[in-house]
């Protein structure tokens, strides 16, 4: 499933918002989060000109953002996208309308195009106001002229980031192999270095459906942490409240090995992933079902890009 933003509705919310970059802000907080939307979730190119009152486009409301978030904000919305004009849905007799206002070219539009071609795509419209004419679930969406319309297409649509990221992961298909699986890996955490000897060690046995899905919760649960950590390797609030949550106790996630076990780093000692040294991993994820780990460089070297994930395999 593809979603795509509803530049009206998020001017719509920038307009009454205070600050007016509040849902800008949240929006681009909800990306570092959950990477599913920055694979997923689209806009037009021309959303930064999006006017929040007459004389005012999202972009003057965006450079009121901190810099690392503006930054992140033009990249996506800049540069990188991924863009609807990119990827557009064709279909006869191209005119759009919601509540009479042409969508076309937006995000709403696209959403119907491929709605449509029964493709799966729903929207994202951030409503501040539970009585906007966007907080509706499904949103109705006329396909040609008000007077004359050839069709009326429901289109989901979410406000809030969190349901959206949910349902985008819910939608997409299960691996069913390793290589699958780390592909899948590699798609959505770019903070992540994942080695090419995860894929040798994984080679050797079965696939196990529950075991991939918590591997994959555990990658996420560090692609989220290392979104909250600066070049040095300082955490944020977000960041020493995900250690805290998933790296301290009895019964946590992530944890270091015994002294004891250290006393062998030899066992601990895997290919580097970013050269051709080695590297000594004693923190390591947890999987139950099958008994596997995944190894990975803790503390991170500055500077901190990439967290490098040397083994996934089983216990060792």
């Amino acid at each position: 499933m593809r979603a795509f933003v509803n530049e009206l509705a998020l001017a719509e919310a920038c307009a009454v918002a205070h600050p007016h970059q509040a849902p800008l802000d949240a929006l681009i907080e909800a990306r570092r989060r959950h990477p599913v939307l920055v694979e997923r979730l689209y806009c037009a190119r021309g959303m930064p000109n999006t006017e929040i009152r007459p004389g005012v486009r999202l972009a003057e409301v965006g450079r009121r953002l901190p810099r690392d978030k503006r930054v992140l904000l033009f990249q996506w919305a800049g540069r990188k996208g991924p863009f609807i004009e990119d990827d557009r849905q064709s279909t006869d007799d191209d005119l759009f309308l919601f509540d009479g206002e042409d969508v076309t070219d937006l995000g709403l539009g696209e959403a119907a195009r491929r709605i449509l071609a029964t493709l799966p795509a729903a929207t994202l419209s951030p409503v501040q106001d539970p009585a906007s004419r966007f907080a509706a679930d499904p949103l109705c969406v006329v396909h040609g002229l008000a007077e004359e319309p050839i069709d009326h297409v429901p289109v989901a649509n979410f406000r809030e980031t969190e349901a959206l990221a949910d349902a985008l992961l819910a939608a997409r298909p299960e691996p069913a192999t390793w290589p699958e699986l780390l592909a899948e890996a590699r798609e959505r955490f770019d903070r992540l270095h994942i080695g090419g000897h995860c894929d040798d060690i994984l080679a050797r046995h079965p696939y196990h459906p529950p075991g991939g899905r918590r591997i994959l919760a555990l990658l996420d649960v560090l692609q989220r942490l290392m979104t909250e950590m600066d070049g040095d390797g300082r955490l944020s609030r977000a960041g020493a409240e995900l250690h805290n949550r998933f790296f301290v106790g009895e019964r946590s996630w992530f944890s270091g090995e015994s002294e004891g076990r250290k006393n062998s780093p030899e066992t601990f000692t895997f290919p580097d992933p970013d050269g051709d040294g080695t590297l000594v991993c004693f923190w390591h994820g947890k999987v139950s079902t099958p008994a596997f780990r995944i190894h990975f460089e803790w503390p991170v070297s500055p500077p901190a890009r990439r967290l490098r994930i040397v083994y996934i395999g089983p216990h060792l």
